[in-house]
């Protein structure tokens, strides 16, 4: 289901909304509790906007911000109250979010909101949400010409045309794929800020945002048979797996292995589904399983590097899935792992208990 949005619907008063000049500090996490729906928006930088509080109580709230770079931006805002908000993102960005929660209700633009919807904001458009009972609202913002430099790259395919036009589409899957990934962020980045300064956990980040955001605006359709000769998937899996190695302080990135080998990330997911049973992210991700796995033997005897450093050196950024993903390949935790070296863990985040969903077995391709 797609809905097309009409500007025109939006109050004439909307051109009142002051314009700020954008001024942002790259790799910024502003996280603020919110008592009075009066202050939401007062300190965002990707957004004009302004709330009003619609159903009677105390209001309790929160606006969670983090800058990834200075063209990213992530915003996760929740309330305790039927809230309305009306505004535009900054001209020369677009936005792509979950305007209410699963179970939640609310109208985006005039437009029912149904579960599983994501909603597309070309660059310097208006907006008007309303979210009844409460407020949940997770949303990526994004310079319009990083996205689409992304996108020419990995999603050649894509038309050019969707990036001009708002638009709601039913995506239960891809939903709640983006909604994870962007909470789980926001939720990182709060726990240890200087994810933000490790170029690794960074990129990573990044790449698993603008990936998603792509996923999410690319029309779904069956999947064609590949045209790829067995020596080009080979090739292709060798050199990607070379990349990622060859450079760990300069991490490598979905679209920077589509942009080096020059293929669609379609085509570089195929290559690997079809040579290695699994996908490319989790190929890849084994692969720099595997690096940190060779230097916590390295550093078993040099304790002093905490474990969670040298994950994020590699661009594991979400420490519980690490250590998920870690005691799935390898059968044991990576504390375990270095213990056996002689050395002592430390402070080792990857002790925190497994991710639920991993748990359950859906393994998310971010982080």
């Amino acid at each position: 289901m797609e809905e097309d949005l009409v500007s025109s619907r939006l109050q004439p008063w909307m051109s009142s909304i002051r314009a700020r000049p954008l001024a942002v500090v790259p790799h910024e996490s502003v996280s603020a509790n919110v008592d009075d729906v009066t202050h939401f928006g007062r300190r965002l930088t990707a957004w004009d906007a302004f709330y009003e509080q619609l159903t009677p109580g105390a209001f309790e709230g929160g606006a969670h911000e983090v800058w990834l770079a200075d063209s990213l931006e992530i915003l996760w805002e929740t309330g305790n109250r039927s809230v309305w908000t009306a505004g535009s993102n900054r001209p020369g960005m677009v936005s792509l979010g979950i305007p209410v929660a699963a179970g939640g209700a609310g109208v985006y633009c005039g437009v029912p909101l149904h579960d599983g919807a994501v909603s597309w904001l070309p660059e310097g458009s208006e907006f008007e949400i309303y979210c009844r009972d409460r407020m949940d609202i997770v949303s990526a913002t994004v310079s319009a010409a990083a996205l689409q430099a992304f996108s020419a790259v990995a999603s050649p395919a894509l038309d050019a045309e969707v990036f001009r036009r708002p638009f709601i589409r039913l995506q239960p899957r891809q939903a709640a794929i983006l909604r994870r990934a962007l909470v789980e962020i926001i939720g990182a980045v709060r726990a240890r800020p200087g994810l933000l300064e490790i170029a690794a956990s960074r990129t990573a980040m990044c790449d698993c945002v603008m990936s998603s955001m792509l996923d999410a605006l690319e029309p779904a359709q069956p999947r064609a048979a590949s045209s790829l000769r067995p020596s080009v998937k080979a090739w292709i899996v060798r050199s990607a797996r070379a990349c990622v190695l060859d450079s760990p302080g300069d991490p490598i990135g979905v679209a920077d292995l589509c942009r080096m080998l020059k293929v669609s990330r379609r085509s570089l997911q195929y290559a690997f589904e079809e040579l290695t049973g699994i996908g490319a992210v989790q190929f890849l991700r084994n692969v720099r399983l595997n690096a940190v796995r060779r230097e916590l033997h390295h550093l078993g005897r040099q304790p002093q590097e905490p474990i969670a450093a040298v994950a994020a050196r590699w661009g594991f950024w979400h420490m519980p899935r690490f250590a998920a993903y870690y005691r799935a390949l390898f059968d044991e935790l990576p504390s375990e792992t270095r213990a056996r070296q002689g050395g002592n863990p430390g402070f080792d985040a990857s002790r925190t208990a497994p991710d639920v969903a991993l748990q359950r077995g859906f393994l998310a391709d971010c982080g």
